[in-house]
């Protein structure tokens, strides 16, 4: 059990997850479906200011929420904010998705504060078609920042990192949503 929570961990916060190309069957429509609605399950839990703060908020701003809302002990809202990368895990692994969620929630109530120190755009996320700039449906950004532990012989990860961090726009409120977190691009 430890081994798989620990697994799950990493491919969260620390695996390259490859998209491989594949048909898509009926049960993973109805794993997608599943999933949509447990992140529907803690979007409902959220307040109204929430709610509409997330729906306008721009990608730079979806990253910060996420963040401020670990240091705000708002994990409901955390997990609407990475609902889509959540929703990805979930139908890559074998687990639940509602383990898959309290798993993340877990993890985050280990992190004392998170203090950013950049959010850059990944140059790559903008392409240039002669003088006009087609956006692409998501954007890679750098994220640079401090993180403090709770407890650092129970949860070491402590210290400063570099994410990658995709973000997209969300089936479940219309607005930008973490769809992906790696340490690499």
């Amino acid at each position: 059990m430890l081994f798989k929570k620990i697994v799950l961990c990493f491919l969260i916060f620390f695996a390259l997850i490859v998209v491989g190309c594949s048909v898509p069957s009926n049960n993973i429509a109805i794993k997608e479906k599943g999933n949509n609605s447990i992140a529907r399950k803690y979007f409902n839990m959220l307040t109204k200011e929430d709610k509409i703060k997330i729906s306008k908020a721009s990608p730079e701003e979806i990253i910060n929420i996420y963040y401020n809302s670990i240091n705000d002990k708002n994990y409901n809202l955390a997990v609407v904010c990475d609902s889509n990368f959540l929703n990805y895990v979930a139908n890559k692994s074998s687990e639940d998705i509602n383990y898959v969620y309290k798993q993340h929630i877990e993890y985050l109530k280990n992190i004392k504060r998170i203090d950013i120190k950049s959010i850059e755009v990944y140059p790559d996320t903008i392409k240039k078609n002669d003088s006009e700039n087609i956006e692409k449906p998501s954007k890679l950004y750098c994220v640079y920042y401090m993180q403090k532990s709770n407890d650092i012989n129970k949860f070491p990860e402590e210290g400063y990192f570099t994410r990658f961090i995709t973000v997209s726009k969300s089936p479940l409120y219309g607005g930008w949503c973490i769809s992906y977190i790696a340490s690499s691009p």
